[in-house]
């Protein structure tokens, strides 16, 4: 299967594909692709090196001149990746689709790197032809939020937690995908990005603008971290989305949040 995404063709042959159904909205009839991404499962390879980068979820080594990622899982080896050029290679040490479904979101972010955008996480939705993006640390309730805007609005849900922003005509834009979080909402359309909403709990619902050097802090817990790859797009997009308005919503989980922040978007950005 051949499918587009961020203006990439990307060609994917995957173990568990028919799991997969979100992927299905993306696919085109084309034989030209951009990228190769495949999952196998073969006997695991761990190098003798030292890894070039260690994080709480994954180690990076150099392997012949490629980056080659271990992947962990509740601290176990689930399986590993490969990218060389635009050749991505999955190895399931845990043969399921879940395990499938974290390890290529790993190599969607690899994809978006080289595509010159980068990756935000957040619940985004197009709300009166404007794009929305619902985010906080996990666990906060961005996408209960996001469920009362779906029950009580006619809104269009883009991605419900990974989002690919870049910028088109000197605009943020959002890109769709199918790799869109565990409950995988979304829809293949791309929208303009207009407002930013970083969510909190609270016992009352409230609304305010968030001061420049606030949202900023903010925002570098959303997205990921630039590299010699992407830090040029990485400096303009962040620039881009700190001229936009950017909310604090300190809210519950009920109708009145959503009420609470519809009202000011209407105001404010919605018009």
């Amino acid at each position: 299967m051949i499918i587009r995404i961020i203006n990439k063709n990307i060609k994917i042959n995957l173990l568990h594909i028919d799991e997969f159904t979100s992927v299905n909205k993306y696919e085109v009839l084309d034989n030209n692709y951009d990228f190769l991404m495949e999952s196998y499962k073969e006997n695991l390879l761990i190098p003798n090196s030292n890894p070039i980068r260690k994080t709480d979820f994954y180690d990076i080594y150099d392997l012949n001149g490629n980056e080659y990622q271990v992947q962990y899982q509740n601290g176990k080896i689930v399986g590993t990746i490969t990218y060389s050029g635009n050749v991505i290679k999955i190895n399931l040490i845990k043969d399921d689709f879940q395990t499938e479904y974290l390890l290529t979101q790993y190599a969607m972010v690899y994809i978006i790197t080289k595509s010159n955008a980068i990756l935000f996480h957040g619940s985004s939705f197009i709300y009166k032809n404007k794009g929305i993006i619902l985010t906080a640390k996990s666990g906060t309730g961005k996408s209960t939020h996001s469920r009362l805007w779906q029950k009580y609005e006619n809104i269009l849900v883009v991605n419900d937690d990974k989002n690919i922003i870049t910028i088109e005509d000197g605009k943020i834009v959002i890109y769709p995908s199918p790799w869109s979080g565990k409950h995988m909402i979304d829809n293949n359309v791309k929208t303009s990005l207009d407002a930013i909403v970083f969510l909190h709990q609270e016992k009352y619902n409230k609304v305010d603008l968030m001061p420049s050097i606030v949202a900023f802090k903010k925002i570098l817990g959303q997205i990921d971290m630039p590299s010699e790859k992407n830090k040029k797009i990485w400096d303009e997009v962040v620039d881009k989305l700190l001229e936009l308005p950017i909310y604090s919503l300190g809210c519950n989980m009920e109708k009145e949040a959503y009420l609470t922040l519809k009202k000011r978007l209407e105001m404010e950005v919605c018009q």
